[in-house]
């Protein structure tokens, strides 16, 4: 009789060291799903509306504007009194249309992209303006406008999280409007 306890209770104590092994083990796993899906979810498209009643196949240039950016969203001063990081931040416009026209040209889909010209029958005109800028979030609406009517025929809104450099974080938004562009070319 004395030889089956000291068994039950070897096999009890097994099984309780067993749970206790395996519960650390879930939780890093667990760590580790979660750190990979954060890492895939920093760029969040919040609209993409095409209103244009004809193709969007039918345009064959892109004339690309900067975007409007508030010094208000990144300074409290008047342009006399402006900081280093806050001079950086007033050329962020002309960074992200450079990184835009990269991502366009190296698509393909436009007979010509530029910066500069004038719009004609078959241009379409990229604006749009910052609704957000800091530290831990870009938030940004682009519109595609008609180079001779001037109405809007695409809007595309966008928010970057988790921003820690923003020279990468240019070069990311710059290459989501790029394929925001790439995929509404036949709606």
């Amino acid at each position: 009789m004395m030889i089956t306890i000291a068994a039950k209770a070897i096999m009890l104590n097994k099984a309780v060291f067993f749970r206790f092994a395996l519960r650390p083990l879930f939780c890093v796993y667990l760590l580790f799903m979660c750190a990979g899906c954060a890492a895939s979810s920093a760029a969040i498209i919040e609209e993409e509306v095409v209103t244009n009643p004809k193709p969007m196949y039918s345009y064959t240039s892109l004339l690309i504007r900067n975007l409007e950016l508030n010094p208000k969203l990144y300074s409290d001063v008047s342009d006399n009194g402006m900081s280093q990081r806050e001079l950086r931040y007033a050329k962020f416009p002309g960074e992200l249309s450079e990184h835009i026209e990269r991502y366009v040209k190296s698509h393909r889909t436009y007979n010509s992209v530029s910066r500069d010209g004038a719009p004609d029958t078959s241009t379409l005109i990229l604006t749009g303006k910052f609704i957000r800028l800091g530290r831990f979030k870009i938030s940004v609406v682009v519109s595609l406008l008609d180079g001779v009517t001037g109405q809007e025929v695409a809007r595309f809104r966008q928010t970057l999280w988790d921003v820690l450099d923003t020279t990468d974080s240019f070069s990311d938004l710059g290459r989501e409007v790029a394929d925001f562009i790439s995929r509404i070319q036949y709606k």
